[in-house]
């Protein structure tokens, strides 16, 4: 894509938003979800799921809204984000492959392996620390009104992650930057973004790439390609760029969105300050009411019979996440917030949520923790501003809060 002209790439993003509109004039779910016109896409969620639980759109797509099948979906190794040839969905917008967000499912399964003893569920506890710390820092540095997005969420995941990939702090603004461009990768996938912010996504990509490259003896970097074998530099080069491009935005959202579900009921917030070993459930709860990544756009890699359809290979397959998470034949009074919930585990972000999964989680968990502990009377104080075209991450871009 960094290859195209302006004129190419801003016509080829007008072409495929004219078709998502065009589709949506006709009441689309689906369609409607991409044009990521409204603040609340749950009664898109909810049209769709009327459709069936495996549907076929207008658009040529195929979409999965209950819980049960889209469990059964995400662990069929017969859909995968690539074709069996390497290719894309014939409704793929932009081919992020220097982000790595192209690999397959069998190279997503090494790289977890490779990154257990790093990132995975028990071993991210190492950087329990160093979340503290950066989390700490910002809130002494702020004042008892800030924006709870742009102020304190986003920049502990990057200030974290640039800790953890040993980032020179010469280099840091600019990494800041870049990870902020890069907010919106997943939702370019699939949503057509305006020139400006696509060109700047694909530009940090390439300039992210490059700094990686350039050392990768640093940090987590040098730890992955420590861990022997032919693609350890290249794995400690995609764990890297998979961390900036998705875990980033992703840690924001669950902050941002644990800490909102709390703040809109001052008994939930107090009872959790009172007893912070539920924090973990609390984050749970989130994960399914509204979790950071709402779709997971997937391809068949070959002819797949499954729920009494008919997918053919190279046809695309997306899984509303989101409503599958509140699909009322698994959860009791799905639009509840409910961190007391004994019911089935939320369904997350696909392969690439799977690896970034864990330390999002862990930084949730401390940010939480401290606002709690050091802003008892902290308050939402003003109407949340989203990401415009973000269907998948429904990202926040400003929200006010006051501690007073």
């Amino acid at each position: 894509m960094k290859n195209l002209t302006d004129s190419e790439l801003g016509g080829m993003m007008q072409l495929v938003r004219g078709t998502q509109w065009y589709v949506g004039m006709f009441g689309d779910p689906y369609a409607l979800v991409l044009r990521a016109q409204t603040d609340d896409p749950h009664p898109l969620y909810e049209q769709a799921r009327a459709q069936g639980p495996l549907h076929q759109n207008a658009l040529g797509s195929w979409v999965c809204t209950g819980y049960e099948l889209a469990a059964q979906i995400l662990a069929d190794p017969r859909f995968d984000t690539r074709t069996a040839d390497g290719g894309t969905a014939a409704q793929h917008v932009l081919a992020l492959d220097d982000a790595f967000l192209g690999l397959d499912r069998t190279a997503h399964d090494r790289l977890r392996e490779r990154t257990a003893p790093l990132l995975g569920a028990e071993a991210v506890e190492r950087h329990r620390a160093v979340a503290e710390r950066v989390a700490g820092d910002l809130l002494d540095g702020l004042g008892a009104e800030f924006d709870l997005a742009a102020d304190f969420a986003t920049p502990l995941a990057v200030g974290v992650l640039a800790e953890l990939l040993a980032v020179p702090a010469a280099d840091r603004p600019g990494f800041a930057e870049h990870c902020t461009a890069l907010g919106n990768a997943l939702d370019a996938e699939v949503c057509p973004q305006q020139l400006v912010p696509a060109r700047a996504l694909i530009t940090a990509l390439e300039r992210l790439r490059g700094q990686f490259a350039g050392r990768p003896d640093g940090g987590l970097l040098g730890e992955v390609a420590a861990t022997g074998g032919d693609l350890a530099a290249e794995d400690a080069l995609a764990t890297a760029m998979l961390l900036a491009a998705t875990g980033v935005q992703t840690a924001s959202s669950l902050v941002c969105n644990a800490a909102l579900a709390l703040l809109a009921d001052p008994a939930r917030r107090d009872a959790v300050r009172a007893e912070p070993g539920l924090l973990p459930q609390v984050i749970d709860e989130t994960l399914r009411s509204d979790p950071p990544v709402h779709l997971c756009a997937l391809v068949a890699r070959e002819d797949v019979e499954i729920a009494g359809q008919h997918i053919a290979a190279d046809s695309q397959l997306v899984v509303l996440l989101a409503a599958a998470n509140r699909d009322p034949e698994v959860f009791a009074d799905p639009e509840r917030f409910d961190p007391h919930r004994a019911e089935a585990a939320p369904l997350q972000g696909g392969a690439h949520h799977e690896l970034v999964a864990p330390l999002a989680k862990l930084q949730a968990e401390v940010a939480l923790r401290l606002l709690l502990d050091r802003l008892p009377g902290l308050r939402q104080d003003g109407p949340i501003v989203r990401r415009r075209r973000a269907p998948v991450s429904r990202a926040i871009a400003r929200v006010p809060v006051t501690a007073a």
